[in-house]
């Protein structure tokens, strides 16, 4: 993209003068650009590289990446358009304007501009990752070459919204326990901090004699005191730690996955989730029309899971050595009889893509109901051991208590 700086004269006579971002190299196909809504150019010149990049960065905006939400719309929005007929820019430009995200429309404008320069669309969408997954993209590029870029585009809109689906209920079954438990240990953390050290202080300016249970309780409130910075910090250094271990080390990204797999309960989540995603991108880029070790390869690098990942990459040596797709699969041991078996009948029968689109299903059925089993599981589960928690907190201040009424009673 270039920066050119331009004054020319609207249909209306009236006189407009600006900056503009284009794909072109030369001043003659700017001013051609500029004079196809009936303008005249007056002046049209490219700037030098400083005064580029000074443009730039005044117009630098920050922009975050589109949400999967806002990429179903768009591309929904996108194939209903060019179904009505509306030309590839246009409905470009409607679909953006539709989108409530806040720099789409100027994205989208540079887009048209690179179109209208002489690029595809699936060229120009290469250039914005943060709007177009390499996926969508593929399915863009395929409907551009067989005619059908509507119905790709819906294709594309369906299977974000699916992927979004699966993302979701897995945020869901994970996080929710994670939150009830955290919310739990404030909640604990508070009473050991503030609260039950005042009331301790009042037994001891009392000369309350104190139950066992009340000693224990007073020297964990005071290790409590005496470190509670520490611990924090403590706690707080190694959740940072985790991450960073996570993001920079590919290593310990396949250990903690591994475990993830490996848990009961959580093990069944991850597990149904990266069998669903799996099973919904292959059956898509089947029914686009990819070949398999291509689609295999769009596989491996969309899965987060590193256990996942490397089993792609196995699938697809597997399939170099020609082996057959169920086979290849059956070979990387971590899909299930049911996948494997299921793959096997789509081979026989030519029906890939469609057994693909059952398995994805299935799984992600299994994903909700995990998710609204955790959901009540959850319930019965906070009740006792918070109940359990802050019963002997309880009794253990009350105890002192009932000692101190009796002897008050008795004098």
């Amino acid at each position: 993209m270039n920066y050119f700086r331009y004054k020319l004269i609207a249909p209306n006579g009236k006189p407009s003068s600006g900056l503009i971002k284009l794909p072109y190299q030369d001043e003659i196909s700017t001013a051609l650009y500029l004079e196809r809504n009936g303008s005249m150019a007056i002046h049209v010149s490219k700037l030098g590289k400083l005064a580029s990049l000074f443009s730039k960065l005044s117009s630098f905006r920050l922009f975050k990446r589109l949400k999967r939400t806002d990429q179903v719309e768009l591309l929904n929005n996108l194939s209903l358009l060019l179904r009505s007929g509306m030309p590839l820019t246009t409905s470009l430009e409607e679909a953006a304007q539709a989108t409530e995200h806040p720099g789409l429309a100027s994205k989208v404008q540079d887009i048209v501009a690179a179109i209208q320069g002489g690029m595809s669309f699936s060229e120009a969408a290469t250039k914005f990752s943060d709007i177009f997954t390499e996926t969508v993209i593929c399915l863009i590029r395929i409907g551009e070459e067989t005619g059908r870029l509507d119905e790709m585009l819906k294709d594309a809109s369906d299977h974000v919204n699916r992927v979004h689906t699966i993302i979701s209920d897995t945020k869901r079954a994970l996080l929710y326990p994670v939150f009830v438990f955290v919310s739990i240990g404030f909640g604990l953390a508070f009473w050991l901090y503030y609260v039950v050290p005042k009331i301790l202080e009042l037994f001891k300016e009392m000369n309350v004699a104190l139950p066992t249970i009340t000693v224990y309780l007073l020297k964990v409130s005071d290790f409590f005191q005496d470190y509670f910075v520490g611990l924090f910090m403590g706690f707080f250094l190694t959740l940072v730690g985790l991450f960073a271990a996570r993001k920079g080390s590919r290593q310990f990204r396949k250990i903690i996955d591994w475990i993830m797999i490996k848990l009961p309960v959580v093990g069944a989540i991850v597990t149904a989730s990266n069998l669903a995603h799996i099973t919904e991108y292959f059956s898509l880029l089947m029914k686009a029309g990819i070949n398999i070790l291509q689609a295999i390869k769009i596989l491996s690098e969309s899965v987060r899971n590193e256990i996942y990942r490397d089993k792609l990459s196995q699938v697809r040596k597997a399939l170099k050595k020609g082996s057959s797709i169920s086979e290849a699969f059956g070979e990387a041991i971590v899909f299930p009889t049911f996948v494997i078996r299921m793959i096997s009948v789509g081979e026989v029968s030519g029906t890939l893509e469609d057994q693909l689109g059952h398995i994805s299903g299935e799984y992600s059925k299994r994903l909700s109901n995990l998710v609204s089993m955790i959901g009540k599981m959850i319930e019965p589960i906070v009740l006792v051991v918070a109940g359990a928690i802050f019963a002997v907190i309880f009794l253990a201040l009350l105890l002192p208590v009932y000692d101190m009424v009796s002897q008050v009673g008795g004098m």
